[in-house]
């Protein structure tokens, strides 16, 4: 069935903006309910007045508020290091995966602490590294169709305890601080305990700043 609540929670949480204003209680309920107004009655299907606009948003704000609280300790995060000069390029998802991922490997400069992330979806394949590999990799991925390539990237790597995997809403918490910011994610990578995030290099430092400000 839907409801006044479901309607306006769904609409609040298609504009990532607008949540986290609700969120840190920096926003008017009643001058957001009149905001939204006419979008809830279209997506209801009838009328709907402010006051139950506004009781709707505050139950919002009271069940989703905690995620944008600070966490510091909380998600028992342990390092934030950085690197920059990285590179990314998505080909078609290929038959040869198999060996190229061998001949990546082999690469001797993996050795000296050069970076490779490589990420395959259902039809693509994404590999993100260091520029220093930029030709070998265009050699090896030379009859693969290239789909794109970004150059000037960076990535933040924050690692964290174990205990993180049992806490709710750690990521959505960091990348939503950093999309109030205005910091556009390129990519993510993530493994057990550590979250990888990649962005253009010079929004590095600022992304730097509010994550050391938010779990350090």
């Amino acid at each position: 069935m839907v409801t006044i609540a479901k309607v306006v929670e769904k609409l609040v949480k298609q504009n990532p903006s607008l949540e986290i204003s609700l969120s840190k209680g920096i926003i008017s309920y009643s001058k957001l309910a009149r905001y939204v107004h006419g979008e809830v009655e279209k997506e209801f299907g009838s009328k709907a007045n402010d006051a139950a606009i506004t009781v709707a948003l505050k139950r919002l704000r009271e069940r989703a508020g905690h995620i944008y609280e600070a966490k510091k300790g909380v998600y028992g995060a342990l390092e934030l290091n950085t690197s920059s000069n990285l590179t990314e390029l998505t080909i078609n998802r290929s038959g040869r995966m198999p060996q190229i991922m061998k001949s990546i490997y082999e690469f001797p400069e993996l050795e000296e602490g050069c970076i490779m992330h490589a990420v395959q979806g259902n039809n693509q394949t994404t590999f993100v590294f260091s520029t220093r590999l930029e030709r070998r990799m265009w050699s090896l991925l030379s009859n693969e169709k290239a789909i794109s390539e970004i150059k000037d990237l960076a990535q933040l790597s924050i690692k964290f305890d174990e205990k993180m995997m049992r806490v709710p809403g750690f990521i959505v918490y960091i990348l939503k601080e950093l999309a109030w910011n205005n910091i556009n994610i390129v990519e993510i990578v993530s493994t057990y305990t550590e979250l990888i995030v990649i962005m253009k290099k010079d929004d590095l430092m600022n992304a730097y700043r509010i994550v050391q400000e938010l779990l350090f």
